[in-house]
């Protein structure tokens, strides 16, 4: 090798570091009874695909074709975030504790045998838990899951902690720390833990280790499986209103070591800036689009179709910096009429919103072009929520709680945007 050729390798390893690879695999949904009474169908299903249909969760033919497909894709990742929700939307009159626990064990043991000897860092879903929503300190359930897990967690302490309130802390290099926490005991849903101020001491132990992990000049990935900023484009608080503000406190108070978060639970594809009223303390958040491609159907709405989604996150393995990600997806009318199904990859994160990283800077610049309505990235935005390359309707309405939910985490705030957004002000001589 010349000369020249070393010092442009050189110069490739100072920009762009020693790059790594991480999947990020969220909400199976796994419905055992899709081939019989249907239980998690939403609408009767009188010829169900073979990889699931829009009204249902998901069957285990689409379950293991999609932990295949991560593998055939790219096996050899540093590790994969797995954000929960296992079990299917059924009633709880029809599941149980062992139930759910052989759903997270047929799993676990299709993800080991797709990814032998790869790190996943596991987090718990709401529907993992029986009854459904209701976390607390169950630590019974706590303790079966973390026999599942343990040859992944690995080190007591942490174990102990995982059946203390299902979450724990790994140091996966000298300088990069993942935090997987159990944010559903915030969840609004979760009557065991309504009335508590800091359940399974969660809160105090985040603001301990993150405090350690500054000292140490360590960076942090934050991953769990219900985010703290709003569903969008309906800014939803999926949290309990006395837990969500300590926790974006918390997340805000640590931004300078928090490189992003990582979460699942919305079933759609989303990005946000978790930051305070004033603009600082900004961590950037994403949401993975889910494996079932189950349609919600409550009697005043009725979700629209998505197709299930898989992941490939690009970091820097050094400073933990998200370079970038490859959003993939299969389509299921397609698969299910054919007969195979042909992950592609739907969407490069930089190419498609033309900026350089997965940083907060780049968001920001993402969200500076979307204060005006019908830009390039809020049609991409509007169309990748529903995992689709077919374009998708995006009314203003839309588009307001795309970028008002995105930035803001203050409920009243967020309302004051949204009608802004809707209802521009105009200044004489001015726009706005």
């Amino acid at each position: 090798m010349s000369y020249s050729c070393f010092v442009i390798a050189g110069l490739f390893s100072i920009v762009y570091g020693d790059i790594g690879y991480f999947w990020h695999v969220t909400d199976f949904h796994y419905d055992h009874t899709y081939w019989t009474s249907q239980l998690s169908c939403n609408n009767p299903v009188p010829n169900p695909g073979k990889y699931g249909d829009y009204w249902c969760d998901s069957p285990w033919t689409l379950v293991q074709d999609s932990v295949n497909s991560m593998a055939s894709i790219r096996r050899q990742v540093d590790f994969v975030l797995w954000t929960g929700d296992n079990v299917a939307h059924i009633s709880d009159s029809h599941m149980s504790l062992d139930i759910n626990l052989s759903v997270l064990e047929n799993i676990t043991s299709a993800l080991k045998n797709s990814f032998p000897g790869i790190p996943f860092y596991p987090s718990l879903g709401n529907h993992d838990y029986y009854p459904s929503d209701q976390a607390g300190e169950r630590i019974l359930f706590y303790s079966r899951v973390s026999d599942l897990w343990q040859d992944w967690i690995k080190d007591p302490v942490q174990i102990e902690l995982f059946k203390k309130g299902g979450y724990y802390t790994k140091l996966i290099n000298p300088k990069l720390r993942i935090l997987a926490l159990n944010t559903v005991l915030y969840l609004s849903e979760d009557k065991l833990t309504a009335n508590m101020s800091d359940p399974a001491g969660q809160f105090q132990w985040i603001d301990s280790v993150l405090n350690a992990s500054r000292a140490a000049n360590e960076k942090v990935i934050i991953t769990g499986h219900v985010s703290p900023t709003f569903l969008v484009p309906t800014l939803l608080d999926w949290f309990h209103p006395r837990f969500h503000q300590p926790y974006v406190d918390l997340m805000t108070k640590y931004s300078d070591i928090i490189v992003a978060h990582h979460y699942g639970h919305d079933h759609s594809d989303s990005f946000k800036i978790l930051q305070r009223s004033d603009g600082s303390g900004a961590s950037p958040v994403f949401t993975a689009p889910s494996i079932t491609p189950w349609r919600y159907k409550i009697p005043t709405e009725t979700g629209a179709p998505h197709n299930p989604g898989i992941r490939l996150v690009e970091y820097d393995r050094e400073t933990g910096r998200h370079l970038n990600y490859h959003q993939y997806y299969i389509n299921l009318t397609d698969s299910n009429t054919s007969g195979v199904t042909r992950w592609t990859e739907l969407y490069d994160f930089v190419k498609t919103y033309n900026v350089s990283d997965m940083s907060v800077a780049s968001l920001r610049k993402i969200y500076n072009v979307m204060q005006n309505a019908g830009t390039k990235p809020m049609l991409h935005i509007c169309s990748y929520m529903y995992v689709t390359d077919e374009s998708q309707p995006c009314l203003l309405s839309t588009q307001a709680g795309i970028y008002c939910g995105g930035h803001i985490s203050d409920m009243d705030k967020a309302k004051i945007c949204l009608n802004e957004y809707v209802h521009p002000v105009t200044v004489i001589g001015r726009s706005s």
